[in-house]
């Protein structure tokens, strides 16, 4: 039944005087924050624990989900562990391996003895998140990663329309990324998320971890999608805001929706928030969506700037547009996909900002096209 219960994978190293010494343990668990304490069981059959109860301290190394081998390793009797892995010193001499998700220096504090097992606590005397990465876990006799189902698209049945879209709309997100050289995203909307769901970069490279991130569809973010959605939807986005929005928000948020469904189109101004979640977005594209990250791109959603309208682009701040947003309509002139020219660089003129928004606009209205889709009355009129 236990197998049905899945443990992270750690591997404890120390010094044996001047030789590396270190064990796979998937038991570790924390015992205390005040005093810090972890602790770790060790099997009564083990031959490298009591050599490292020996030692003077000990570390703890959080194994990342592509460190199978290095966990491999380590689990094989007589081997010589760390022939094939690099290591530095903690500051209390005993081991950090390479690419770990994070260590712990311990000193050893008290052993008790379980059954066939030992628990040996030790004192945190250090310790570093080394690579913000997803770790390794271990369940049901096999090795593997955490996996965010709610935010894994295909988890998600309703997505699979939208990725036929994005499908659709490729080729000219990647002539329009070409053209404008700035990267193009179309995001689709979810019951409560809006989702990344294809990407086209001027050089042709994608960041396929990044195809999945969800953001809150929540104010102030995705104006697009409600704002041809009707009163009910609106409002339902307003409930969905993480802070109640007084009378005088929701006006102005009303002011903002009705520009981008007058303008069929809207900005994003940089600001440090912004840049956050661009830097954040990045670095989930490097080690995947962990929980931290995820749960800090909802917390810089939730607290962009909220007011911005195609209104607000003129001479003055035009450059500090960071990215230009338009929709794409299904048959039923519903927003299905939003294209955004994000990444815009920093001093951009008027000129240069107006001529990306008439170049997305188009890209739009031929996607739209393509699918099937119909421009609402006003916007077709425009066009």
């Amino acid at each position: 039944m236990l197998g049905h219960f899945p443990t992270g994978v750690c591997v404890v190293t120390a010094m044996e005087g001047d030789e590396p010494i270190g064990m796979v343990v998937g038991s570790f668990t924390s015992v205390s924050l005040d005093p810090p304490l972890v602790a770790f069981l060790a099997d009564r059959s083990s031959t490298t624990f009591p050599r490292i109860r020996e030692a003077t301290s000990f570390c703890v190394n959080v194994l990342a989900a592509d460190q199978e081998s290095v966990c491999r390793a380590f689990a094989t009797r007589g081997a010589d562990r760390f022939s094939g892995t690099s290591w530095r010193s903690a500051p209390s001499g005993a081991p950090i391996l390479d690419d770990v998700v994070a260590w712990i220096d311990c000193a050893p504090d008290v052993i008790h003895e379980a059954g066939d097992h030992y628990i040996y606590i030790g004192r945190v005397t250090d310790l570093a998140v080394e690579n913000p990465t997803l770790p390794l876990l271990f369940f049901q006799g096999g090795y593997g990663a955490f996996s965010l189902g709610s935010l894994v698209m295909g988890a998600q049945s309703a997505m699979a329309e939208h990725l036929v879209l994005a499908d659709r709309a490729r080729d000219e997100m990647t002539a329009l990324a070409k053209r404008t050289g700035v990267e193009v995203l179309a995001l689709a909307p979810s019951t409560d998320t809006f989702i990344l769901v294809a990407s086209a970069s001027p050089s042709g490279a994608t960041a396929p971890l990044r195809i999945g991130t969800a953001l809150p569809f929540a104010p102030p973010a995705g104006r697009v999608f409600v704002a041809w959605a009707g009163r009910e939807c609106i409002d339902a986005w307003y409930a969905r805001s993480p802070v109640p929005l007084p009378d005088a928000e929701r006006t102005k948020l009303d002011i903002e929706v009705d520009a981008v469904r007058r303008h069929g189109w809207t900005p994003a101004f940089y600001s440090d928030r912004m840049e956050d979640l661009w830097e954040t977005l990045s670095q989930i594209a490097k080690v995947g969506q962990t929980p931290m990250l995820v749960r800090h791109v909802t917390e810089l959603v939730s607290s962009l700037e909220r007011h911005s309208t195609p209104e607000d682009v003129d001479e003055k701040t035009a450059g500090s547009v960071q990215s230009v947003m338009a929709p794409v309509f299904d048959a039923e002139s519903r927003v299905v996909l939003v294209l955004s020219i994000s990444g815009v660089p920093r001093g951009s003129s008027l000129e240069r900002i107006e001529a990306l928004r008439d170049d997305l606009i188009a890209v739009c209205a031929r996607v739209t096209a393509s699918i099937g889709g119909r421009l609402p009355p006003e916007l077709a009129h425009a066009k």
